[in-house]
């Protein structure tokens, strides 16, 4: 299975328009990751922003792919317990954080919806 092509959020329902700042690198908490809830009335957009170095980070439609739950439980903590994937608290499915690529799970092989961003002088905007 390919990766999905990237989520041009605002093409998504509840989505903020091209340019709206989402996050700055300096805010996120120290494990790196942060959701962000969009709502536009019934319509709701939920986004991970996960910290990946020092100047860098991904941003993917925080929506598991096997059972469409949001990867957190609780917090903002996206991370596995080595701190180096991404873990959906609803089964335990494993994803690579540079690719969202799931190697370990039900969705094994599977990919998170990337968003598109730019990072400007550690500021993440929507693309």
């Amino acid at each position: 299975m390919q990766a999905p092509s990237p989520l041009e959020l605002e093409d998504a329902p509840a989505g903020p328009p091209k340019g709206t700042l989402l996050a700055r690198l300096e805010d996120l908490p120290p494990h790196g990751g942060k959701e962000l809830v969009f709502r536009d009335g019934t319509m709701v957009l939920r986004l991970i922003v996960q910290r990946t170095g020092y100047a860098s980070a991904v941003v993917y439609e925080n929506r598991c792919p096997h059972a469409g739950t949001p990867l957190n439980m609780f917090d903002d903590k996206f991370l596995d317990i080595t701190g180096r994937r991404l873990i959906c608290r609803t089964h335990g499915a494993l994803f690579e954080t540079d690719s969202g690529k799931c190697v370990r799970g039900p969705c094994k092989g599977d990919y998170l919806r990337p968003v598109a961003v730019t990072i400007e002088d550690g500021v993440i905007y929507s693309a």
